[in-house]
């Protein structure tokens, strides 16, 4: 059995509309819990035999509204879906997904994630340095050289494989050790919880990129358009190597070399 979060702040019904109906066609997933980070009268009087309607009071970011689902329905099924209100699936991508899941012991699965024209958005990558994460914000030129390897661009990744991060718009994990991992870190307002998340399951469950099934996210890179956006992903960087430090980080090293070892 999964459930299934969505954290929701200002979203209109029709930008939803795609991913609640890919959520509501998949048999396997038994609820879908909204988290209101706003006041959205349209979902607040939503009615539907899978939906949990739930405002948390004011906007607490992204990782702290999925943590309130974690925390109130993560022990009730196998699975736990963090997923993006900009996502559509087809139902039996979904399973093939679940199928996978059911058959290994890690924590952590992420299907194949591709934009609305099918173009790949390497949703598995290798955990970030600083200069993957500060210069590529400056330096388009740089920025792609370093993205050869951060996104893992040079490899066909035609099989599942381990990746330390995994993005956060669909993140299929082993309720069990969601919960035992905590949740996401509350400290990441938005952007960077889903990093932290990744590494953490990654080192004490396993992490596992699964490229037969996929799913479609309309990805708008917002940080890269809306200047008080892009100041919450730098502060938020920012706050991540405080955490896991930033030249010297040997748990990056050690998780990003065993990625790269299984694909020579």
């Amino acid at each position: 059995m999964v459930y299934a979060s969505i954290v929701i702040y200002k979203n209109s019904f029709d930008d939803l509309r795609a991913t609640l109906i890919s959520l509501f066609e998949a048999k396997v997933i038994a609820k879908v819990i909204l988290i209101d980070n706003d006041e959205s009268n349209w979902a607040r009087n939503f009615i539907h035999e899978k939906i949990i309607y739930i405002n948390s009071g004011k906007n607490l970011g992204f990782g702290a509204g999925h943590n309130i689902a974690i925390r109130g329905y993560g022990n009730e099924c196998d699975f736990f879906l963090i997923c993006n209100p900009d996502i559509r699936f087809d139902q039996r991508e979904f399973e093939k997904l679940i199928m996978f899941a059911e058959s290994r012991s890690e924590g952590l699965f992420l299907p194949k994630i591709v934009y609305e024209n099918g173009e790949n958005q390497y949703g598995a990558r290798l955990l970030p340095t600083p200069f993957n994460l500060f210069i590529r914000r400056f330096s388009r030129g740089y920025a792609e050289k370093l993205d050869r390897e951060y996104l893992l661009k040079d490899f066909s990744l035609s099989k599942p494989i381990f990746a330390p991060y995994l993005h956060g718009c669909f993140m299929l994990f082993r309720s069990e050790a969601l919960i035992t991992l905590g949740g996401f870190d509350e400290r990441f307002f938005m952007y960077m919880e889903d990093v932290d998340i990744s590494r953490r399951c990654a080192d004490n469950f396993g992490n596992i990129y699964y490229p037969f099934a996929q799913v479609v996210h309309a990805h708008e890179q917002g940080s890269y358009k809306n200047p008080i956006l892009l100041k919450a992903h730098l502060k938020s960087a920012w706050q991540y190597f405080w955490k896991w430090g930033w030249c010297y980080d040997s748990g990056r090293r050690r998780m990003n070399s065993r990625c790269f070892e299984q694909l020579k």
